[in-house]
């Protein structure tokens, strides 16, 4: 028993115990003097710990303009901790558990007690360790509270009694001032270790707490203040510090509606910290245009889905982001006032005109998006928001692309605009809002220009990838449904008030189905679709696939495509088309021709029933049946005739 101890001299004195008993009692006596030996050695290195530790707190207090004799008394206490913690990584790791706990009780406790110093103290020893030694503090501070900061509170609730369920605002602080401490490129990881703590405890406060925490409305208050603070000191290199909290403010604002409220509500006079953003990215004149192209795209994020009713009513109601995008896109006023009716519009921004253009264009797609009508938004948001559209085909009508680029965000900025012109006339019958998005709708129809530049195919003869982005783009406006996962809605009618006009009526397309043959040399606008679906590049044949498809959703299409007759055969070349199974190769060319066909069957079987053969209707539901590889059989006999 005594070996077991494993003890230096055991096996001496196991040995000399056969001879006499005393040597027992000397043993365990010198045992038991080495116990309290170390319990009391303990005792005094957690003593120096916590005295070091209050030493560094009230060094941390004191302002270092008038700390004359902090800097010995700091250098002292911290060589004191990494000599007893092993270096800075043991003090890291020591500070880091107090972070957590709660704030000392009140009396104190003892100064022997090894969390004397708690919660905020500890966050201001491990701030100040930063500040004071960077190089040996910063990256490894970083790096440990975003770790342990994840195994906390990345994936479910925490249940233990000794870990908050929120993070201080001593602590937001800090982790915000590591966001744009790094001016240097191989200090990124730290702005990035910061990032993603901040996020997992905004991300966990709303997930598993409720938001009952308010990280996200404290955190946006701390970054407020130091965006405010990095500003007024005018320096270029704090550029990409600014975009970190943009980028920051973004992610948390879209977490949900609640939080978005927080970042466009103001507490003071200063604003709330969207106001920052807007004022970074739309600011003329603007003496750092990659800055201001950085900020346009961190804006442009929050025109993703799903759309929450706060952000929408931000995107189409807001006078300051209206007015400083159309500043950019060339109209004559300010961020305080509209720009007058007579006006003309001038040149777009050189730099940052195309990034305001596309962030016009993400705008005008809120009216197309499933997740929200804009019969639920107020009607000053609504009157805004048409007056944006109106604006926005001004500066469309200005705007002439120039490149395979430019002209890929012309296509895409003019169907969005007639998209949701068209969604919003058909949105609120009977109502002087969908009167003036009728009129405006009418108003695009009547724009030949416009129309010619957007779906003219001749202008683009030897650019198939081109083709088929107008081709895409009409079918889009056509069916947006079928661009948003929607379809399905359609083919079972649905009649919600919320998502139920989510595509233009049939008069529409049928105009705009006009108005792609007006642009294209008045040629039948069937035959264009044909023509396009016969050509060598698969890019073109898709994207002809998908207008038909968008065509056959609705039952007036249908039959303008059925009694169609090609001039010089005098066949129903649609069908004679569509039947052939020899004209397409691709597996992508097959599935979206078997899509026509199942499309025109459940939507429109009965009408078809009355305008082709029996036999044809017969192999139409034989493939459809079958599925995208069915293919005519041919009889042996005239196989081999």
């Amino acid at each position: 028993s005594l070996l077991a101890l494993r003890h230096p001299f055991a096996s001496i004195v196991s040995h000399l115990a056969c001879h006499s008993s005393s040597f027992i009692i000397l043993y365990l006596t010198i045992v038991q003097q080495r116990t309290t030996m170390e319990s009391t050695t303990s005792t005094s290195v957690d003593d120096a710990v916590e005295k070091a530790l209050l030493s560094l707190l009230a060094a941390s207090s004191i302002p270092s303009t008038s700390a004359s004799s902090t800097p010995d008394a700091t250098s002292s206490s911290r060589q004191l901790l990494e000599s007893h913690l092993h270096g800075p990584p043991g003090v890291v790791n020591s500070l880091l558990h107090r972070i957590w706990l709660p704030p000392p009780p009140t009396p104190s406790p003892p100064l022997h007690s090894p969390t004397s110093v708690r919660g905020d103290d500890a966050v201001s020893i491990l701030s100040h360790l930063v500040e004071k030694y960077p190089a040996a503090y910063m990256a490894l501070t970083s790096q440990a509270v975003r770790e342990d900061t994840e195994r906390r509170f990345a994936s479910a609730p925490v249940d233990s009694a000794d870990v908050p369920t929120t993070a201080s605002d001593a602590l937001l602080v800090a982790l915000a001032k590591l966001l744009i401490a790094p001016n240097v490129d191989d200090k990124v990881r730290i702005a990035t270790n910061a990032n993603d703590a901040l996020l997992t405890l905004c991300r966990w406060d709303h997930q598993y707490n409720c938001g009952k925490g308010l990280v996200a409305k404290r955190l946006f208050a701390a970054l407020h203040l130091v965006w405010r603070h990095i500003q007024s000191q005018e320096k270029r290199e704090w550029s990409a510090a600014q975009i970190r909290i943009a980028s920051l403010m973004i992610d948390v604002a879209l977490l949900g509606e609640e939080q978005f409220s927080w970042a466009v509500t103001a507490d003071d006079d200063s604003g709330c910290i969207m106001d920052m953003l807007l004022h970074l990215a739309l600011d003329v004149p603007n003496d750092d245009p990659l800055l201001q192209m950085s900020a346009l795209d961190q804006l442009e994020r929050l025109a993703c889905e799903p759309m929450h009713r706060r952000r929408a009513e931000f995107l189409l109601g807001n006078d300051i982001l209206s007015r400083g995008l159309l500043c950019l896109v060339g109209s004559n006023g300010d961020l305080t006032t509209d720009a007058s009716v007579t006006d003309e519009w001038t040149e777009m921004d050189p730099v940052n005109g195309a990034a305001a253009l596309r962030l016009l264009t993400e705008i005008s797609r809120v009216g197309v998006s499933t997740s929200l009508s804009l019969s639920l938004l107020e009607e000053s948001i609504v009157t805004k928001f048409q007056l944006l559209l109106k604006n926005f085909h001004k500066a469309l009508q200005q705007f002439h692309p120039q490149g395979e680029l430019e002209r890929l965000s012309y296509i895409h900025a003019v169907s969005s605009l007639f998209a949701t012109c068209s969604i919003g006339a058909c949105s609120t019958p009977n109502n002087e809002s969908a009167a003036t998005t009728t009129e405006l709708t009418n108003t695009i129809l009547r724009d030949k220009s416009l129309l010619h530049d957007w779906l003219s195919l001749h202008s683009r003869a030897a650019q198939p990838k081109l083709k088929s982005a107008v081709l895409c783009s009409m079918a889009q406006v056509m069916e947006p449904t079928e661009w948003n996962d929607d379809s399905a809605k359609v083919k079972r009618g649905s009649t919600d008030t919320a998502k139920a006009c989510t595509r233009p009526n049939d008069a529409i397309v049928l105009q705009l189905y006009q108005a792609f043959s007006e642009a294209n040399g008045h040629r039948d606008p069937t035959e264009l679709l044909l023509t396009s679906a016969k050509s060598p590049f698969v890019e073109e044949r898709l994207g002809a696939y998908t207008v038909l498809k968008a065509l056959v959703m609705r039952g007036a299409a249908v039959r303008l495509l059925l009694l169609y007759n090609d001039v010089d055969s005098g066949k129903n070349s649609f069908l004679e088309w569509l039947l052939n199974h020899d004209n397409e190769s691709t597996t992508e060319g097959r599935n979206a021709k078997y899509q026509i066909v199942n499309t025109m069957l459940s939507l429109s079987g009965n009408l078809i029933c009355g305008l082709i053969p029996e036999k044809l209707m017969r192999e139409l539901e034989l493939w459809n049946e079958r599925g995208p590889q069915f293919r005519r059989t041919i009889p042996w006999e005239m196989a081999t005739e």
